[in-house]
């Protein structure tokens, strides 16, 4: 006697491969301009919304996931969005609620790029960053110039804070080194022919300290001396003025 073979589970295996071989990529429609259509296949994550924003060249995605294990696979057109860098493909940038998102990127074609991200439950808002939307990118924008501008600027400001500091020359200094300058010029210029004759070595009183009653002293004696030379001066004189006659 043979024995039936049981196909139940088999039977059972088979009812599981409708969910997940023949499960078709959905498509939505992005309105910049025209009308764009990005491909996605989604796991425990419904998507209501794509809104362009040029500000930022992103995609906002107003999304709803209620898996623990929700993945988003994304087909994203290049006419649409694109990130490069000197011609060559350039890592996206992806925010989910605020948060920054770990992904994966498969291989991209000459049209799309495709990227599979995982979310977490209760995400609402999905952002992709890229480096050009629908042809305009960041260095379209009037930022960077503006910024270039307001450097000369502050250059500008900080030369004369520096000049301002720089110390200038008082009104005590000058007269200092006028006065040393004076004295050299003086005693060249005040010396005659007859001062020579009454020079007698007369030390320097400013080196030597002296009280007020010894400086006049000093005078009286000396004006003594000049009138005694005047008289033996005269003398002479009148005894040659005689022996003459």
């Amino acid at each position: 006697m043979k024995r039936q073979k049981s196909f139940l589970p088999l039977l059972v295996l088979l009812g599981f491969l409708p969910l997940t071989v023949f499960a078709e990529p959905a498509t939505i429609s992005v309105d910049y301009g025209k009308l764009y259509e990005i491909t996605y296949d989604a796991k425990d994550v419904t998507i209501f919304e794509v809104v362009p924003n040029p500000d930022e060249a992103e995609l906002i995605f107003e999304v709803d996931v209620t898996s623990p294990i929700a993945t988003l696979e994304l087909t994203i057109p290049r006419e649409l969005l694109d990130a490069t860098d000197d011609g060559e493909d350039a890592p996206f940038f992806v925010i989910a609620d605020g948060d920054l998102v770990t992904f994966s990127e498969k291989k991209a074609t000459d049209t799309t790029r495709t990227l599979f991200i995982q979310l977490s439950p209760g995400t609402r808002e999905l952002e992709v960053f890229g480096t050009h939307l629908v042809g305009k990118t960041f260095e379209d924008e009037p930022v960077g110039e503006e910024i270039e501008e307001e450097i000369p600027e502050e250059t500008q400001e900080e030369e004369p804070s520096e000049e301002e500091t720089a110390p200038e020359p008082t009104m005590e200094e000058e007269p200092m080194e006028d006065s040393m300058e004076k004295p050299p010029m003086t005693t060249e210029q005040e010396t005659t022919p007859s001062q020579d004759i009454f020079d007698f070595n007369i030390p320097n009183w400013s080196s030597i300290e002296i009280s007020k009653r010894q400086m006049t002293e000093f005078t009286v004696a000396g004006a003594i001396f000049v009138v005694l030379a005047i008289v033996i001066a005269a003398v002479k004189g009148s005894r040659k003025a005689k022996e003459l006659s």
